[in-house]
């Protein structure tokens, strides 16, 4: 019985086409504006989980700056650091400073340049930016302790300049010398180690060319220090703080930012910023909320005027098939039949409905996640209640009029002209 229902439903709608997509315009709208939102917002939040992931999870960003407009710099001493250690070593895994440096072309035959090199950042860093970083070493080792305290000229290449340089031998670059643009003049740096990298996927979706991605080279952090000439470059202005794992990283956030405005309280005007990538992606899920809420409101809005059309449509149908309705009745059909056939009939509109929303919702948000570079995530929770939001709207809003339908006489009805 249902299955013959639903076969006359689809003819009856297909016979109006029109109308029927009309009536389920609103339908359509409500559906596809929460799903394409809620498509975009879940893909952004995966996209910054992944990236926490790949940071470390656990990452908590210090820095601190002049806010007064005057030229003195801010830096953080090694008094300060101590300090800090000493106050919250217990719940530090490893702290990771880092600074950029000049960067070009590394090459290790001056005569072939221009044709066997690979594009490179250099970077100072201590040991601790491998955790902070989650860089993994594929060969070698990271710096000792005299490299770093000396600014050695030692570094750490990535695997994609072991293949450019040394034929992706990883193991054959340790030792081996690698010349580095320094300004005006170069620097022979020794390879004491290889970490992996990977081609991201926008520049494998750009059609960036293998030679022309650049890394990081990772040097001592005094080696760049020592060569500066601003007291940016020459000290800490900025660091990262690793939190051992089962940390509260966000109320950990919130301690070091008091005690660091503490250890600056006697500079003047200082900007200090702290904060750690758990907190982003809270501040994310909470926007996501409040856009969610919105595009809801919107959608249900949407919802409710079509589900008001619907109602109408239906109510129209069964005037138009009163004579059919009192042909049924005067052939037995009982008044549940009667109901059941129209309830059904308006479920499928709905559902229809519903079904073309979500796909306009999936591909709409699919083109906003493509111009923003975001790997898709299709809510499929959300898909399924959506599915589910049209059946319920069918079945309210075309109670009324199928009940009215069932609950003709059937001598008025067979006399409709």
């Amino acid at each position: 019985m249902i299955l013959e229902n639903i076969r006359l439903a689809l003819h009856n709608l297909a016979a109006n086409k029109m109308r029927t997509f009309l009536t389920m315009l609103g339908v359509i709208i409500g559906i596809a504006a929460v799903i394409a939102i809620l498509t975009l917002g879940t893909s952004t939040t995966k996209q910054m989980e992944k990236q926490q992931a790949q940071n470390g999870a656990n990452n908590i960003s210090v820095y601190v700056y002049n806010g007064s407009g005057s030229d003195e710099v801010y830096w953080f001493t090694e008094d300060q650091m101590t300090k800090l250690i000493d106050k919250f070593g217990d719940q530090i895994e490893a702290i990771g400073i880092s600074n950029y440096a000049n960067g070009g072309k590394a090459y290790t035959d001056p005569a072939k340049m221009d044709t066997e090199y690979s594009n490179c950042y250099k970077m100072g860093v201590n040991n601790g930016y491998f955790s902070t970083g989650n860089v993994k070493m594929v060969a070698g080792k990271t710096f000792s302790n005299d490299a770093l305290v000396n600014g050695s000229n030692v570094a750490v290449i990535s695997s994609l300049m072991a293949k450019r340089l040394f034929n992706g031998d990883n193991d054959s670059a340790i030792g081996k010398q690698v010349i580095v643009p320094n300004g005006d003049d170069v620097t022979n740096y020794t390879v004491i180690g290889v970490y992996n990298y990977v081609i991201s996927s926008y520049d494998l979706k750009s059609g960036t060319k293998e030679e022309d991605i650049s890394t990081d080279l990772l040097v001592p952090f005094l080696n760049v220090a020592n060569a500066a000439t601003d007291e940016y470059s020459q000290n800490v202005t900025s660091f990262t703080i690793q939190a051992k794992a089962g940390a509260d990283v966000i109320s950990m956030s919130s301690d070091i930012k008091d005690y660091v405005t503490f250890l600056f309280k006697d500079k003047e005007s200082p900007s200090i910023g702290v904060y750690s990538d758990k907190e982003m992606i809270e501040e994310n899920k909470k926007e996501l909320q409040k856009q969610t809420t919105t595009t809801s409101l919107i959608g249900a809005i949407a919802l409710l005027v079509g589900g008001i059309g619907v109602m109408n449509i239906m109510t129209v149908t069964i005037t138009e098939r009163t004579r059919e309705i009192g042909t049924r009745k005067a052939l037995g059909a009982p008044n549940s039949a009667i109901r059941m056939q129209f309830i059904i009939e308006a479920i499928v509109m709905t559902s229809l409905g519903g079904v073309i929303g979500l796909i306009v919702g999936i591909i709409a948000g699919g083109i906003a996640c493509k111009l923003q570079s975001l790997p898709l995530y299709v809510p499929f929770s959300s898909a399924a209640l959506a599915v589910g939001v049209s059946l319920a709207i069918g079945i309210f809003f075309g109670y009324y009029p199928a009940n009215k339908a069932a609950k003709m006489d059937p001598i008025d009805a067979l006399r409709y002209e």
